[in-house]
């Protein structure tokens, strides 16, 4: 039989502030286990929580990027649960009177519907290793957003390119780092299947935490056929909480799912309600950056880059904020997006760094030098990762490299007469017709020249050389 596949997910994002959503605990990745923690958030009698003005700031910049309600009165609420990773058995979230209602992003041609944005605090770390088992409370508290969409995703490519949007405006917009693999964003896919044609929704599984969007795919479509298999046999597919396993490519039972009404959700009588302004909407709304989204139609529509190469800059903040800066430096934007897109990504990835040790001011000068003949493009490249490495200016890094072009027409016709000796097969094949081969014998000797020459005059020089050869 075949069947139609209903998505829905829930993602969660932690916030980037300097502390915890109800308490003064620092809010910082990698602290020793246990450090950055009060009796708030591991819930000690008498402990009362206050709301982290940043927190609410952040969350409305969120419901306001994916085209949410902001409500002017949200309530928060207590979730009950008994399972070690909250120390106080309960967790503060939103349930009946969220801070962002409705919205939803478009992705290709549909338009996938967002239920709420609501705040809550995360729960602690449990790690399983050898028989047992380790809390890490350093995450109880921090502040999270949980966007929940309505189950209109149909498949694991578009769950995916949702999951990939929705972090971009998140990254973009300064509210979450979107660093998956440190778990400051996690999604739950609720997945079901219907028959095709029919209307009734079928019983859902959620796959919990998965922390990166390869997995989640993989999650899905295991999921999917998961279901289908018990469906085709004339089985019942149980309503419960799932894992997805990294090593294995398959989902496990963790637990039966819960509905709301099995975690006794009620008012927290130690916290007030929010009130929000218009005022404040405003006042945050105007203090957005420009979204990726804008980013990416002035990328293509008015610097003429292709679709995928505004994508790539868009990857990261820092790349695409690089890149505008560079440009407002009077780069011209296609140079601009190859070299950075090439050799300053490269060693950014090589050198693990998170900041830029480059100014846009000395990017554009060496793009443009380029662009003037002074530097070959091996010479721009070396320029860019040696005043990468040692935090030089352009000037400085073309001087300590002697990467000026002063071309010396000897010099290139000796690399040249050795790329022939070296290449005598490539060459063979280059005279009897293989003309594309110009290509590859130019690029040996540009690697050997080291920026001395132009590609332009290798391979002017190159060509007149061969056409003297004597085919084989």
């Amino acid at each position: 039989m075949k069947y139609t596949p209903v998505i829905g997910l829930e993602i969660h994002a932690e916030l980037i502030t300097q502390s915890k959503i109800f308490c003064g605990c620092e809010n910082t990745f990698g602290r020793e286990s246990n450090t950055t923690t009060c009796p708030v958030c591991l819930g000690m009698p008498g402990a009362l929580p206050v709301i982290n003005k940043r927190a609410v700031e952040l969350a409305i910049a969120a419901g306001l990027l994916c085209g949410c309600d902001i409500a002017h009165i949200s309530m928060w609420d207590r979730k009950n649960y008994f399972y070690p990773d909250l120390a106080k058995a309960y967790q503060i979230s939103q349930l009946y009177a969220p801070l962002c209602v409705g919205g939803g992003l478009r992705i290709d041609k549909r338009f996938i519907r967002l239920n709420r944005i609501h705040l809550e605090e995360d729960a602690g770390k449990l790690t399983h290793a050898h028989g047992t088992s380790h809390i890490d409370y350093n995450r109880a508290g921090v502040p999270l957003i949980e966007i929940v969409t309505e189950p209109d995703i149909t498949h694991a490519d578009e769950a995916v390119a949702f999951a990939e949007q929705v972090r971009q405006l998140l990254v973009h917009g300064g509210i979450c780092d979107g660093k998956m693999q440190q778990g400051s964003l996690r999604v739950d896919a609720n997945i079901s299947l219907m028959p095709e044609g029919s209307t009734t929704l079928g019983t859902r599984a959620e796959i919990k935490n998965i922390n990166s969007f390869r997995f989640l795919k993989a999650a899905i479509l295991f999921e999917m056929e998961r279901q289908a298999k018990i469906l085709d046999k004339g089985g019942r597919v149980a309503q419960e909480t799932r894992r997805y396993d990294e090593q294995s490519g398959e989902t496990f039972s963790m637990r039966s799912k819960e509905n709301a009404h099995d975690y006794r959700y009620f008012p927290d009588p130690d916290i007030l309600p929010l009130f929000v302004t218009n005022e404040d909407i405003e006042r945050i709304k105007n203090a957005l950056p420009e979204s990726p989204i804008a980013r990416r139609e002035r990328y293509v529509e008015i610097f003429g880059l292709s679709s995928k190469n505004a994508d790539a800059l868009l990857a990261e903040r820092r790349i695409a904020d690089f890149f505008d800066d560079t440009v407002k430096q009077g780069a011209n934007p296609q140079a601009a997006c190859n070299i950075i897109k090439g050799e300053l990504m490269r060693v950014l990835n090589e050198s693990k760094r998170d900041d830029i040790p480059i100014t846009p001011a000395d990017m554009a000068k060496a793009l443009r030098m380029a662009a003037d003949k002074q530097l070959a493009q091996e010479g721009l490249r070396a320029a860019v990762s040696y005043m990468f490495f040692n935090n030089c200016d352009i000037d400085t890094a073309v001087k300590a490299n002697n990467l000026i072009v002063r071309e010396d027409t000897s010099l290139v016709s000796s690399v040249i007469s050795e790329v022939i000796a070296q290449q005598g097969d490539i060459v063979a094949r280059y005279k009897k017709g293989e003309e594309k081969l110009i290509g590859f014998l130019v690029g040996q000797c540009m690697k050997k020249l080291k920026g001395k020459a132009l590609p332009q005059t290798v391979d002017s020089l190159l060509k007149r050389r061969l056409k003297i050869i004597e085919p084989v």
